[in-house]
């Protein structure tokens, strides 16, 4: 049926390269760009019955308003190519395409700082698109990509989650991706297209949602999920913050953070305090100075060692800090996440 989305997809599809053949290049990028959606709006019972469709081209406001005097026009000069895509099937006649406005989402980019960036997630994504173009193409090898290509998966797919986004890819397995194509597309083309077309929308969508500035954590946070909380706080309020109160807020956050970091790594039987004070729990100082003297122990780590200091101490005297500027709640937020990636990567986090 045509409002099967696998049989809609290569419909569409027809279409645009008939567009393109005919040079029509505004009404093909129109239909690139638009979401597609398809109504069943009729049926006659006549000879076996016939049903009756129509396809929603949801545009970007910009576009429409753009368009809006024309619409009628393109709207039929659609439809002709529509009717030309839809021959070969039998009692099912698109027969009418509707242009409407849609606004284009405001994400939260700040759902997903200390876990992901912009940028990062759009190189996931492309690393995604590109792995199962490759493996489906006779490029790599499904066996030797394939647990890279879960991880970035996951990661996406929990990024779009928190931004509240559907992950138009079903296939968490490359596996499931070669059950899809060895069944259903016969060619390279056809399996270049059909992922094309899957991702276009979602890479629309990152593309054109600004970012706020956020400070980014590069290691795993997986288990460190109250980190993650408060890296996101921090960035939120950094980004919110114009007076000197709010400015000390997004230090307090920091120290809280710092006391969480040291309590996620210290053991009182591996760590021994280095000048035998007995610590509180949130005496986050005591903590990774003993945490850093064991786990980066030795000579060859001697460099080290004075960097994690230096980075500890910078972080701990801007969290106590009386007066609070802009450059001091961006400074003091920068030494807390470099000191999160530090430790980090000595847990191997990485």
């Amino acid at each position: 049926m045509i409002d099967n989305p696998d049989e809609l997809r290569k419909i569409t599809y027809t279409v645009s390269e008939l567009l393109k053949a005919d040079k029509q290049d505004e009404l093909y990028e129109i239909l690139n760009s638009s979401e597609i959606n398809i109504e069943e709006t009729g049926y006659d019972n006549w000879d076996g019955g016939t049903y009756f469709y129509t396809i929603f081209l949801n545009v970007n406001v910009e576009t429409f308003v753009r368009i809006r005097d024309r619409i009628e026009k393109i709207e039929t000069e659609l439809l002709s190519r529509f009717e030309i895509g839809t021959r070969h099937l039998e009692n099912q006649i698109v027969s009418s395409i509707r242009i409407v406005p849609k606004a284009q989402p405001r994400l939260d980019w700040k759902k997903i700082a200390g876990f992901n960036t912009k940028d990062g997630l759009l190189k996931d994504v492309g690393f995604i698109m590109h792995t199962m173009i490759s493996v489906s193409t006779g490029g790599q090898r499904i066996q030797e990509i394939n647990d890279e290509y879960k991880t970035k998966y996951q990661n996406v797919d929990k990024a779009l989650q928190k931004l509240n986004l559907q992950n138009p890819n079903p296939f968490k397995d490359l596996w499931d991706w070669y059950g899809k194509w060895s069944a259903d597309f016969s060619t390279y083309r056809e399996r270049r297209a059909f992922i094309r077309e899957m991702f276009s929308t979602l890479v629309q969508t990152l593309e054109e949602t600004e970012e706020p500035e956020t400070i980014s954590v590069t290691v795993d946070l997986t288990g460190w999920e109250r980190i993650e909380r408060s890296i996101q706080e921090i960035n939120m309020r950094h980004n919110e913050a114009s007076k000197e109160e709010q400015f000390q807020v997004v230090g307090l956050l920091c120290r809280e953070t710092i006391i969480t970091l040291a309590q996620s790594v210290y053991s009182p039987e591996k760590h021994p305090i280095l000048d035998g004070t007995k610590v509180s729990t949130t005496d986050a100082k005591r903590m990774l100075e003993a945490y850093i003297a064991v786990e980066l122990a030795g000579s060859s780590y001697e460099k080290l060692r004075k960097y994690a200091k230096a980075t500890l101490d910078l972080a701990n005297e801007l969290t106590h800090k009386r007066t609070a500027t802009k450059k001091d709640s961006s400074l003091c937020s920068v030494a807390t996440i470099s000191l999160i990636n530090f430790i980090g990567t000595i847990e191997g986090r990485i």
